[in-house]
């Protein structure tokens, strides 16, 4: 499988409800112990000298013992150091950081697994409408069921906002559409993960060399297309008035 996409974010060690230390700061108290100097580290960090003093301000109020602190005169002269406890701090963010990124890596290779690494092409929708009957709150989302002139019911997932500022209101016309590519044709209904599954007749099949595009009447009006491959029409045996399913998930409607 080749990764496309990685799934990244940034550690943050809070006390209570105020920000500690993440990355950016553990790399101020790096160059703190470089440099011997806030505003030298600031510089290296092209950061401004009051928005590092007000990190490491923060961190030592924060702190259960000082981070940094400034020694004066002696031998190799004064300046600002980062104490014993500020570099187990270092340490033992780095080791969390460490982990971190071993489980964002495995997020990563999760995420590739469920997106197709295909060649792009332009999609293509189908367009159909139906009349919302139903809505099923769900945490943070909508479960729409829609009712089709044909009288077959799908259902839609969408987030609470989008609900919202979309107004979708039961009894109200919802449009949406469908790629394609996202439907599957079978000649008779089977177990899948696929939560919509509307029932018609073919009523078109165009060649298109590797696909076949197919065009099925699911009755009043609504027309679904769809594109699978030419192998799999013939091995399916799909011809002109044949009954046939349509599936899809909930998450391939897009309400518009």
């Amino acid at each position: 499988m080749k990764n496309i996409f990685d799934v990244d974010g940034n550690i943050w060690i809070k006390k209570g409800d105020r920000g500690f230390v993440g990355r950016g700061r553990i790399e101020l108290l790096q160059n703190i112990q470089i440099y011997g100097s806030i505003s030298k580290a600031a510089k290296e960090m092209k950061m401004s000298y009051k928005a590092a003093w007000d990190s490491v301000d923060i961190m030592n109020k924060l702190s259960n013992k000082p981070l940094v602190t400034k020694v004066t005169g002696g031998k190799g002269g004064g300046g600002t150091v980062i104490t014993a406890y500020a570099k187990e701090l270092i340490q033992a963010y780095l080791e969390i950081s460490s982990l971190y990124k071993n489980y964002f890596k495995t997020l990563g290779d999760s995420f590739n697994e469920q997106i197709s690494d295909e060649a792009y092409e332009e999609p293509i929708f189908c367009r159909l409408s139906g009349i919302l009957v139903k809505t099923t709150n769900i945490q943070d989302n909508y479960e729409l069921s829609i009712n089709l002139r044909s009288n077959q019911t799908l259902t839609a997932v969408e987030s609470k906002k989008f609900v919202v500022e979309k107004d979708l209101r039961i009894n109200h016309e919802i449009n949406f559409l469908i790629e394609t590519n996202n439907i599957t044709l079978t000649k008779t209904l089977s177990d899948n993960s696929a939560r919509n599954i509307l029932k018609g007749k073919v009523i078109k099949i165009s060649d298109g060399g590797i696909n076949r595009n197919i065009t099925m009447d699911c009755g009043q009006g609504d027309i679904i297309n769809s594109k699978i491959t030419s192998s799999s029409c013939n091995k399916l045996n799909i011809q002109m008035g044949d009954e046939i399913f349509a599936s899809f998930k909930a998450y391939n409607l897009t309400i518009i």
